[in-house]
């Protein structure tokens, strides 16, 4: 560590919150896992080495979208081998990689059918939502329920406080479920990633961004200590009223609740 004693920052600010030491951080990977749900039909579970290939199928044919975008590595088995946490080497990766995936497996038939990627931030303690895909004959049947009920139920200890996701503007369904589950509207960031669009063609897409906590409130600076342009904090005041409604009405994220819903 250096020494930053003789150092001070640019604004004094954390007069509206706790402050703690700086220590080493580290997010680490749970073991997600949900024996069955729908009447035995589904479980959810991490990768194993043997569904790569499986799973970068299932990304092309759910997903294809991130072709040429920073998450395209979904779609190559080497480069899940590389980047993902695998059951096999677990111990290692779960501190390791950067990027966990959570897969749905039909039971009965052993077939993958739904994987969500999450990729953390060790220094930031976040982790983020990266992208989640359903077989598209296995769509409208709500099966990455499961997988979220296995990341809720697991969450709390991979030692992140912060948990962000960016949604398709063209995908809706996920908007509202974020929704009625609580998370917080932060923003759409017009054109923040590159998508493909069919044959070699590719366009900016536009994406909702959301975010909650699950630790480290306490640690957040006020608006009253913010400098804000009026324009800015005309936007935040406009978030804020829509994320009191958010909370109001929100149903939560109540895990019995859930795994009584899906069995």
């Amino acid at each position: 560590m250096i020494d930053m004693s003789k150092y001070k920052p640019f604004r004094e600010m954390a007069k509206t919150c706790k402050t703690r030491e700086i220590r080493e951080k580290r997010v680490v990977w749970p073991k997600f896992h949900l024996e069955s749900y729908f009447n035995g039909r589904f479980r959810a579970r991490i990768l194993k080495l043997a569904d790569v290939d499986e799973v970068a199928e299932v990304w092309r044919a759910g997903y294809p979208e991130v072709y040429g975008s920073n998450y395209d590595f979904v779609l190559y088995p080497d480069e899940i081998k590389e980047r993902v946490a695998l059951e096999e080497n677990w111990e290692k990766d779960r501190y390791e990689k950067r990027h966990c995936m959570v897969v749905a497996e039909e039971i009965s038939t052993k077939k993958i059918v739904a994987c969500c990627l999450l990729t953390k931030d060790d220094k930031n303690l976040e982790i983020e939502y990266s992208m989640i895909t359903t077989l598209p004959d296995y769509r409208m049947q709500h099966i990455p329920m499961g997988i979220g009920l296995a990341i809720a139920e697991k969450i709390v200890e991979s030692g992140a406080e912060y948990l962000t996701t960016f949604l398709e503007t063209w995908h809706g369904i996920t908007q509202k479920l974020c929704i009625r589950r609580g998370w917080k509207m932060a923003g759409i960031f017009p054109g923040r990633f590159t998508r493909w669009a069919k044959d070699n063609k590719e366009y900016r897409g536009c994406v909702v961004y959301m975010y909650r906590f699950i630790n480290g409130e306490e640690y957040v600076t006020k608006p009253e200590e913010w400098s804000l342009a009026d324009e800015v904090r005309e936007a935040w005041e406009c978030l804020e009223r829509i994320n009191r409604k958010i909370e109001e009405k929100a149903e939560g994220y109540d895990i019995e609740k859930i795994r009584r819903l899906i069995g």
